[in-house]
């Protein structure tokens, strides 16, 4: 299955803006945790991703570079989510979809839900940020700040010889 994308209008007044980032009808999925992650620019975060979790995210402040790789298709997809557009997208993520993201604003806050509980990174697959396989186009204008888990994670090749 490949990501699917939901753009929602943002209705502006006086105070702001509101809009909807889930509603249980949009996908039969039960989210039952929700995380926010706040990153400085430069970050880049993952790529991370299991055999059993959905996850539906979004950008809520900042811009972030956002890139998932399906292992069972090969299929990568790259999106700019950005909160200062005049919609929201959100992007549904299936089981089994690596995901990483790279912060392009100041700041950025990131929030996603998930379909199981995240308790430790050592239930999660770790995939290296800059895996030639997968090749994401990270912007290049910022120093990449990445964390030890991510600079020593596995490469796409290796997980798959594990996973597959």
């Amino acid at each position: 299955m490949n990501d699917l994308v939901l753009n929602r209008t943002k209705h502006y007044e006086k105070r702001g803006n509101q809009y909807t980032f889930y509603q249980k009808n949009d996908i039969s999925v039960d989210f039952i945790q929700d995380k926010i992650s706040k990153s400085h620019q430069g970050v880049i975060r993952g790529f991370h991703g299991d055999n059993k979790t959905w996850k539906l995210i979004t950008c809520v402040y900042g811009k972030i570079k956002f890139v998932t790789y399906n292992i069972d298709t090969s299929v990568k997809n790259e999106y700019i989510l950005d909160s200062d557009n005049n919609y929201s997208k959100s992007i549904v993520i299936p089981p089994r979809t690596l995901n990483a993201h790279q912060c392009l604003s100041l700041s950025c806050i990131f929030l996603y839900k998930l379909s199981e509980y995240y308790t430790s990174p050592d239930d999660q697959w770790s995939v290296y940020f800059n895996d030639s396989e997968i090749n994401p186009r990270w912007e290049q204008d910022y120093e990449p700040i990445i964390s030890d888990r991510d600079l020593n994670a596995k490469s796409l090749k290796e997980l798959k010889n594990d996973v597959l």
